[in-house]
C-alpha cells in the first residue's frame, strides 16, 4: 500500500515537473535568438510581413504616403520590390523628411504584451539606370523621436553612379544592388522594449529624370529575444498543467 502511495507521488511530482519544463521550454523558444519578427519580400506586389513570430505582429509595409501617389510611390507586383521614383524625391534628407518621401512599417508589441530585444535590420537597396554623375541615397529613421532628430538617423545608404560606371559615361540600365545592415543590438532603445516602434526609409538623390527608380526589397527584422507577457506564459504553464493532471487520473483508473 505504502509503496503504490509513494510510487503516486512520484509520479505526480515528476509530472508536475515535467510541466513546468514544458513551459519553460515553450518560453525559451519564444526567447531564442534570431527571432524574425518582421518579414517583406514583396512576393506578387503583397505588402504583408512574412514572419510567423506569434509574441509581435509586423504591420504592412506602407508604400505610399501623402502627397505622394501609388504611380510614382509603393510596390510593383511585377518587380517584387518597393519602389519610388526618384523625379518624385528632394536632394536632400531635411527636405525629403519634409515631403515625406518614405515608405515605412510597424512592429506591433504592445497588443501581444510582449518584451522584444532587437537584433538587426536588413534590406537590399536598389537603383534602376543609375548614372555615373549621379548619388541615390536611403536614410532609415525609428519613431523614437518623431522622425526629426539626429537620434533617430540609424544610417544612411548611398548608392554612387561612379562606381558602377561602364565607362561610356551612359545610363546604366541595369538594376544596381546593395544588401544593408544594420546593427540594433548595441541601440539601448531598441533592449527590452515594450512599445511599438516604426522605422522608415526616406530617400533622396541627384536626379529629376522620370525613368530612375529606387527599390527596396528583402526588408527583414530581426530580435534577439521576444519573451511573452506573464499571462501568455501562465496559461502555457495551466494547460501543461491540465494535461498532467489528465495523465495521472487515467495512470490510477488503470492502477
Amino acid at each position: 500500500m505504502n509503496t503504490k502511495i509513494n510510487s503516486d507521488l512520484l509520479n505526480r511530482r515528476g509530472l508536475s515537473a515535467f510541466a513546468a519544463i514544458l513551459s519553460l521550454g515553450v518560453l525559451a523558444s519564444g526567447a531564442s535568438a534570431s527571432v524574425v519578427v518582421a518579414d517583406y519580400d514583396f512576393s506578387g506586389g503583397s505588402a504583408a510581413s512574412g514572419d510567423t513570430d506569434s509574441f509581435t505582429t509586423a504591420g504592412d509595409y506602407i508604400g505610399t504616403v501623402s502627397p505622394n501617389t501609388s504611380t510614382y510611390s509603393g510596390i510593383s507586383s511585377g518587380s517584387n520590390n518597393a519602389f519610388f521614383f526618384s523625379f518624385q524625391t528632394e536632394g536632400s534628407l531635411s527636405n525629403a523628411i519634409t515631403a515625406n518621401d518614405y515608405h515605412s512599417f510597424t512592429l506591433d508589441v504592445e497588443t501581444g504584451g510582449a518584451t522584444v530585444s532587437l537584433d538587426s535590420l536588413e534590406f537590399d537597396q536598389a537603383f534602376w539606370n543609375t548614372h555615373p554623375t549621379l548619388t541615390f541615397s536611403v536614410s532609415v529613421l525609428s519613431s523614437f523621436d518623431g522622425f526629426a532628430t539626429a537620434g533617430d538617423l540609424l544610417g544612411t545608404y548611398t548608392i554612387d553612379g561612379a562606381d558602377y560606371d561602364s565607362g561610356s559615361g551612359s545610363d546604366l540600365d541595369v538594376s544596381t544592388t546593395v544588401a544593408q545592415f544594420i546593427d540594433l543590438s548595441g541601440i539601448t532603445e531598441f533592449q527590452e522594449l515594450s512599445s511599438d516602434v516604426e522605422f522608415r526609409f526616406y530617400f533622396y538623390d541627384t536626379s529629376s529624370a522620370t525613368d530612375r527608380t529606387h527599390r527596396i526589397d528583402n526588408v527583414v527584422l530581426t530580435a534577439s529575444s521576444v519573451i511573452p507577457e506573464p499571462s501568455s506564459f501562465a496559461l502555457v504553464l495551466a494547460f501543461a498543467s491540465m494535461g498532467a493532471s489528465v495523465f495521472l487520473k487515467r495512470g490510477s483508473r488503470n492502477a
